[in-house]
């Protein structure tokens, strides 16, 4: 499928342009990458599933690659925010000067250093490699988005996760002990998982979803893969109580990386998540079970993360923190769309909240990187006055804030509006509740940053200039936080074409 072939050789071209033509042969991957995924989107909403088996084998000796709705959603997701982020990135490492004040430890949960000094960026001469990184992290996204069986899920997450590492390792000596981190809890999360899906082979011969659903039977061998891959991908999505290594690591690579990191790459944990619980091991007799841990788990990560936010006094801390707290959302929706189904109330919540979280908090990493830019730290009650100073950005933030707190009109209000419907359908009041605790949460801490926006600055408090391009790509991905709320009976539709009967 194009929507594959596009980002990785593109990944390839990168690397061989090197330094001079890195940056120019991703952005037109990029471009490319938007058009294969609304092409594939419009192919999968007029003619159904799209399947292609790989080199002609069938299943089960070939590879079959599918595009579902909800796949065709995700990597849709993946090239809108991919795409701004690489006009962003295009500015942040190209302009002189703009990422000359990027702090590595931005992320550190304790005060700054006495004199408030930043560490030293990455040397400029490995700076490009952002570029094929990136865009091998792009696909091994849409790789996992398109997989049709469980080892290949395995490959691609794997792929995924040592990309993702790298990108964080691009900061420098700053953010070693955080790549190291999150490379042992990636190694962990897929240690855990591939030992679930060995568990299925042994047991039924076949790793493809299709016929696994078919052959499926209840025993101690299933229950335990299902437990094992279930760990697994708690672990690499950072969800509550397994989330500790996600804030340094976000926070500590740059902005770029931030905003790919925390809008697109834990997304795809919370994706294989679904298609185990709703495709694979949810015809099983009390496999409900599970679902409702997981939310549970999420309820709590919803007020711990947005607990934790507010206590930050460092803003890519905050942000961070943020992303814990909203990725238990996702979680919350998936015992709710167990019983709705895939195109159900919860599961189109679950993507439009995805989708929204996405764009806002893409768009306010890349913020907090032009306020890094501007003041030279990341340090929320030092940053009086930025409305003025950088109104492009305060606008941006403002419009991510509003989506990521769920006010009208912007995606973020649809999505959880959605989500408390689908609760008060299922009578789980305590999802509302939850709902509505972590929006004053989330109000509480992203508007006490917001508001140093209109405090009076210093009068001999000084900024570095900040490039207009990467504003207005924070701004552009705020937008679309915002323009989603007409997308709801669209994805509506897309949703409604499963991948199982």
């Amino acid at each position: 499928m194009t929507v594959l072939v596009v980002p990785l050789a593109g990944a390839v071209a990168a690397l061989l342009a090197g330094r001079r033509g890195a940056a120019a042969a991703s952005l037109l991957t990029s471009a490319l990458g938007v058009a294969a995924a609304f092409a594939l989107a419009a192919e999968v909403m007029t003619g159904g599933m799209q399947r292609v088996a790989v080199g002609g084998w069938a299943v089960p000796l070939g590879i079959e690659l599918r595009a579902d709705g909800l796949a065709a959603a995700m990597l849709l997701i993946t090239a809108v925010i991919g795409a701004g982020i690489s006009v962003y990135a295009w500015r942040y490492f190209g302009a002189a000067g703009h990422h000359a004040h990027h702090d590595p430890n931005a992320l550190a949960a304790g005060p700054p250093g006495p004199a408030g000094e930043v560490a030293p960026p990455a040397p400029a001469s490995t700076q490009w490699l952002f570029w094929p990184v990136w865009l091998l992290a792009w696909g091994a996204l849409n790789a996992l988005y398109l997989s049709g069986d469980l080892f290949n899920l395995y490959v691609t997450l794997e792929l995924l996760g040592l990309a993702a590492v790298a990108l964080v390792a691009l900061a420098g000596a700053g953010a070693a002990a955080a790549a190291l981190r999150y490379l042992l809890f990636a190694l962990l999360g897929s240690m855990l998982y591939i030992l679930g899906v060995e568990l299925l082979y042994a047991a039924h011969q076949t790793m493809d979803l299709l016929q696994l659903r078919q052959s499926l039977q209840p025993g101690l061998s299933v229950w335990l893969a299902a437990a094992l891959m279930t760990a697994g991908l708690l672990v690499k999505t950072a969800i509550f109580p397994l989330h500790f290594w996600l804030p340094p690591a976000h926070g500590s690579a740059p902005a770029p990386v931030s905003a790919a990191l925390s809008a697109l790459v834990v997304k795809a944990g919370f994706y294989l998540l679904a298609r185990l619980w709703l495709d694979l091991f949810g015809p099983l007799p009390g496999a409900g079970v599970v679902p409702a841990l997981l939310g549970a788990l999420g309820a709590l990560a919803v007020l711990w993360g947005g607990v934790q936010a507010l206590r930050q006094a460092r803003l890519k801390a905050m942000i961070a923190y943020s992303t814990v707290a909203q990725l238990g959302y996702l979680m919350i929706a998936l015992p709710l769309a167990v019983a709705g189904g895939s195109a159900g109330g919860a599961m189109h919540a679950a993507v439009l909240l995805a989708a929204s979280h996405a764009a806002a908090k893409a768009s306010m990493f890349m913020c907090a990187g032009s306020l890094l830019a501007a003041y030279g730290h990341d340090r929320i009650d030092a940053m009086a006055g930025f409305g003025s100073r950088l109104p492009i950005t305060a606008t941006a933030f403002a419009l991510a804030a509003l989506s990521l707190v769920g006010l009208p009109p912007t995606g973020g209000f649809v999505g959880k509006f959605a989500l408390v419907e689908a609760a008060v359908r299922a009578g789980a009041w305590w999802a509302v509740a939850v709902v509505l605790a972590g929006s004053l949460l989330s109000a509480a801490f992203l508007f006490h940053a917001l508001s140093r926006a209109f405090a009076d600055a210093p009068a001999d408090k000084a900024s570095a200039e900040v490039p207009a391009a990467p504003q207005l790509a924070a701004l552009a991905l705020a937008l679309v936080a915002v323009a989603l709320v007409a997308a709801g009976e669209p994805l509506r539709r897309l949703l409604a074409v499963g991948a199982l009967p």
